[in-house]
């Protein structure tokens, strides 16, 4: 599965974008594009405060919501709060996921699984407990720990 296909199943998660200039986005996933784009609502925006210019340049392109930004000196961050933000792919440098989502659910491959439901080696039926067809056609049961 591509990493791509994995975010778009992520809509509506609440996630943390760490940008490759050090900018840390948190907020709700909306969409993901095929190239990686990301579009989040409800956005808190943090800028480290590498460069005394640093923050001027990061902040012309963003709309801000309030208008205002608070600076925590003791961590040397800005932060300000946003209605939305889209970040482009390749400035990401990392998401991270909440600890409470099912990554099992999520992995599962839409397409390779019909595929394999339409072969047969799948049950559509998941009440039905899935055996292993080991090629003799005898129905017995294998013996474990004999």
């Amino acid at each position: 599965m591509k990493l791509v296909n994995f975010l778009k199943k992520l809509k509506n998660e609440q996630v943390t974008v760490e940008l490759k200039n050090g900018t840390t986005v948190w907020g709700t996933l909306q969409t993901v594009s095929p190239q990686m784009n990301a579009t989040l609502t409800d956005v808190q925006l943090t800028l480290p405060n590498k460069r005394a210019n640093s923050e001027g340049n990061a902040l012309a392109s963003v709309y801000l919501a309030n208008g205002e930004l608070s600076t925590d000196t003791s961590t040397n961050t800005t932060t300000t709060s946003l209605q939305y933000i889209n970040v482009r792919g390749n400035t990401i440098r990392q998401i991270i996921l909440p600890d409470s989502l099912n990554l099992d659910s999520l992995l599962v491959d839409e397409k390779q699984l019909n595929k394999l439901r339409k072969s047969g080696k799948v049950s559509n039926d998941l009440s039905r407990k899935r055996r292993g067809d080991f090629g003799n056609g005898s129905n017995k049961r294998i013996r474990r720990g004999v």
